[in-house]
């Protein structure tokens, strides 16, 4: 699948696993990236290594920590500013339990003990204050040329609600009910948002050593690439408001067809009976 115009893609959390993955399959379409982290030392690796392959002109490197609010909204304005436009927005920077505790499968945490306040803060402030903020910030420049990508990497429904999961699985699911909403605001509009998840543990150095030694039991991030591509392509003009499990993508069938099979909508429908809202209320109803 080849990506038949160039786009100008900021991606958040670029030099971990999944974001050099996507990095790397982004630019191999020929879209210009500005690469967001907050590790200067891998940020920088990671840009030497595309800059090799691709040329210095069709990326931007750009550290900073994503709960500085400022940097955040600064970072959109300077991605466009140097590419010209700014069309995809790749919201993948996390961070894991193990910054909580290395061995958190062994010893799990409590949360209502063990998490302190400013933990939870952190956790949101980076899966979802920090996407909103980048979204918010991306929207009027996908506007202007009436198309846009953003894709949210979440998590499984079974990493947000396992308890020795939390906060990262509640941050998560915030970051997924918000990317539900937005998708529906701007259905229409030219501008999709769709979720992408890997599926399961992958070999990232969010699973720490201590978690999983034998690393051959996890995900490969290479799996994120053909959904990216996919998300961030044309031909996915009609294809909003949905998650997408990359681990289920099967590259044996047209890249539509596989972005059906490999998950559903965005969000938990089906997990219990609708809310009861009046017709008058708000116009609509809501489930």
């Amino acid at each position: 699948m080849t990506t038949p115009f160039a786009k100008a893609v900021l991606l958040t959390g670029a030099a971990g696993g999944l974001g050099a993955a996507m990095a790397e399959a982004l630019a191999g379409d020929g879209h210009r990236l500005a690469l967001v982290d907050c590790d200067e030392d891998r940020l920088q690796m990671l840009t030497d290594r595309l800059w090799r392959r691709y040329g210095e002109g069709v990326l931007l490197p750009l550290a900073l920590d994503l709960t500085d609010e400022e940097a955040c909204a600064e970072a959109i304005g300077r991605a466009a500013e140097h590419f010209g436009r700014l069309d995809i927005l790749v919201n993948n920077a996390g961070i894991g339990m193990g910054i909580l505790r290395p061995d958190y499968h062994l010893r799990p945490l409590s949360g209502l003990t063990e998490v302190s306040v400013e933990d939870w803060r952190r956790f949101i402030a980076v899966h979802a204050t920090a996407p909103f903020i980048f979204m918010r910030a991306a929207l009027p420049f996908m506007r202007e040329h009436g198309w846009g990508r953003i894709v949210n990497i979440t998590t499984s429904l079974s990493a947000m609600l396992k308890p020795q999961f939390f906060p990262y699985g509640a941050s998560k699911a915030a970051l997924e009910a918000m990317s539900s909403q937005f998708a529906g605001e701007l259905e229409g509009s030219g501008v999709t948002v769709n979720v992408l998840t890997p599926g399961g543990p992958t070999d990232t150095p969010m699973v720490t050593e201590e978690v999983a030694p034998d690393r051959s039991v996890l995900l490969s991030p290479s799996v994120m690439a053909s959904p990216v591509r996919f998300l961030s392509s044309e031909i996915s003009d009609d294809f909003t408001g949905r998650r997408i499990i990359a681990a289920f993508w099967d590259k044996r069938l047209a890249p539509v067809d596989a972005a059906m099979k490999a998950g559903g909508p965005i969000g938990w429908p089906g997990t219990g009976p609708a809310a009861i809202w009046p017709d008058s209320l708000l116009g609509a109803r809501y489930t």
